[in-house]
């Protein structure tokens, strides 16, 4: 009798470790990454362009990236979101972190423009607006490279990331 138990108990046992073994846990897919570059083209030096990406990191903030090429180690360069077109031109609507021209980069987290209002990432991809980079802080109205984005960027540059230019949905 001792022995059909501890027959009984190791099968008991083994088919446990199969079933747990075999049994494929399912785990949530991770969210696609929604982002939207636009290109930024050298305004006052034909060496610097690049482009500026807005990847949204949740419901209420978005990264906004610069990234150029050609800028020059050492140069510190303001960026700003400013409203309408490059084209028609308008007041800085957004504070964006310093371009770094050793790196040619600018991260900035935004929730809100500079009034308070705030702002989304779907609110971003269709905000009437465009992206600039200064020369330096003494030097504001010389533009090394400029953008639209929104509402104005036509066809959005096609997106990036594979989102085939919807934003990612």
């Amino acid at each position: 009798m001792k022995k059909q138990m501890n027959y009984w108990i190791m099968s008991t046992i083994v088919v446990m470790l199969i079933c747990f073994t075999a049994c494929k846990s399912e785990e949530d897919p991770q969210p696609q990454e929604m982002k939207r570059t636009y290109t930024m083209t050298s305004v006052s030096d034909p060496a610097i362009n690049g482009e500026v990406t807005f990847l949204k990191l949740d419901e209420n903030s978005t990264r906004i990236t610069i990234e150029l090429v050609g800028t020059n180690e050492g140069d510190t360069h303001p960026a700003h979101i400013h409203a309408n077109s490059a084209s028609e031109g308008g007041g800085i609507i957004i504070g964006l972190n310093s371009v770094d021209g050793t790196t040619g980069m600018s991260e900035t987290t935004v929730m809100e423009l500079n009034d308070g209002t705030a702002i989304t990432y779907e609110g971003l991809l269709t905000f009437d607006g465009h992206a600039n980079v200064h020369l330096s802080s003494s030097e504001m109205s010389t533009l090394i490279a400029q953008g639209d984005i929104g509402s104005n960027a036509t066809g959005n540059n096609g997106g990036n990331g594979g989102n085939g230019g919807n934003g990612g949905y």
